[in-house]
């Protein structure tokens, strides 16, 4: 079996390739109309010259060529139903390629799951049973194997079940939660934190490193990183993901933008982002990366559209985001990882645009078989953690497909390695 990763979208994604192959399909159609054109022409063509003795060999010429016209008219059609019988053969081999794990083993790993879960509930009773003491000896019970029952598609596929409701739903419960947030200090700006030195990333997997450190910051830090050289200044911001999930503290990075952004909406932390990128003076010509992790992935695609229009956003990066909700200016190549085995991309409900602008990456991480694989995803941390992203990011910047080779190509000018300037921006509340 190979590496469980495929991509869908972007430059050679299924939208662009049948773009392609229906275009082909409409010019040949075009060519066969206009060769039948022709051969009406020349079939009154050589009538008129056949009225005329002299010209009777001029007509039977005539009537030749209107003849090879018609025929060849005929075969482009019959090549127009091919190429879009290719297409309809294409999207049925990109389904099958999407089936990667039978049904007899992913219900081996579900049987697994419901004996690891059981078992994990027989430790969770025997460790409380133990008291305090034997929590802090042994470190809790940790988390579930679940993974093998519930993942992106499994969770993507129940919420889809509430149909045009999920959005009301969705939109209720963000009125709650700001109504249960009324106590907060409210976000007014941003504030800058001191510049670190440092090297820029030159891969995927370097960006999705930085993510990592970002969320160490705390208190909705959103960093942005500057290199300045002889090709000009670019720049890459980093969005935390979600960091409160309680209703009293003032951090915008909260539980409200989670159910604000899974719908595209507008959110303190998306501001945040805007005004980070405002008070970091960027020129309007000057090129920028976004990139977020869970959260902060919706948060930047978020940002990244609403900048669009003043600043020049060429790329951004999602990992174990739900963005499929989340609409993006074509002008803004964006470029999804997604853990198969990861529930909260599936929590929009919604899979992403098969766009030529937008390329989903999807990898099976219970599944990889790469030696490097820093963790078995079976449990939802380890699904939707930095190292499982990070190890996906490194497999895309080795080559996964046409599409994320053209992303990464389109990228290569703000991967660089250069020498770099940090900035932390803090939300200000209150």
């Amino acid at each position: 079996m190979t590496e469980p990763i495929w991509s869908a979208g972007g430059a050679g994604g299924v939208t662009a390739v049948l773009d392609d192959l229906d275009a082909a399909a409409g010019a040949l159609a075009a060519a066969a109309d206009a060769l039948d054109d022709a051969a009406r022409a020349l079939g009154v063509a050589a009538q008129v010259a056949g009225w005329t003795p002299a010209r009777a060999p001029a007509a039977a010429g005539l009537l030749d060529a209107a003849a090879a016209s018609s025929a060849e008219a005929v075969r482009l059609r019959e090549l127009a139903a091919t190429l879009r019988a290719t297409a309809l053969a294409y999207l049925e081999a990109e389904a099958e390629a999407r089936r990667a794990v039978g049904l007899a083993g992913r219900l081996g790993e579900a049987g697994a799951d419901w004996l690891g879960s059981l078992a994990w509930l027989n430790r969770t009773a025997a460790l409380v049973a133990g008291g305090p003491a034997a929590m802090l000896l042994l470190g809790g019970p940790g988390l579930p194997p679940t993974t093998g029952l519930v993942g992106r598609d499994e969770a993507a596929g129940l919420l889809a079940l509430a149909g045009d409701d999920y959005a009301r739903i969705v939109a209720m419960l963000a009125l709650v939660v700001h109504q249960a947030e009324a106590g907060e200090p409210p976000y007014r700006a941003v504030e800058p934190a001191p510049v670190l030195e440092d090297e820029s990333p030159g891969s995927l997997e370097d960006v999705v490193g930085r993510l990592a450190w970002v969320h160490t910051q705390g208190g909705g830090t959103v960093a942005i990183e500057t290199v300045r050289d002889g090709h000009g200044a670019r720049h890459l911001v980093y969005v935390p993901g979600t960091e409160d999930w309680w209703v009293t503290s003032g951090n915008p990075a909260d539980l409200e933008a989670d159910l604000a952004s899974v719908l595209g909406a507008m959110s303190d932390a998306a501001r945040a982002v805007v005004d980070a990128v405002a008070a970091h003076r960027i020129g309007p010509d000057e090129p920028l990366l976004l990139a977020g992790h869970s959260q902060g992935g919706m948060v930047a695609m978020i940002a990244a559209a609403a900048l669009a229009d003043r600043y020049r956003v060429e790329r951004v990066v999602t990992a174990g985001a739900p963005t499929g909700r989340i609409r993006l200016p074509p002008t803004v190549a964006a470029l999804h990882l997604e853990n198969t085995r990861d529930l909260v991309p599936g929590l929009d409900a919604r899979a992403n645009p098969d766009t030529p602008s937008r390329v989903t990456v999807s990898h099976d991480r219970r599944r990889s078989e790469r030696a490097d694989a820093p963790d078995g995803s079976r449990t939802v941390a380890e699904a939707h953690g930095f190292a499982g992203y990070a190890a996906t990011a490194r497999l895309v910047d080795e080559g996964v497909s046409a599409s994320t080779e053209a992303w990464l190509d389109g990228a290569r000018p703000l991967l660089t390695e250069a020498r770099s300037t940090v900035t932390a921006y803090r939300p200000v509340t209150g």
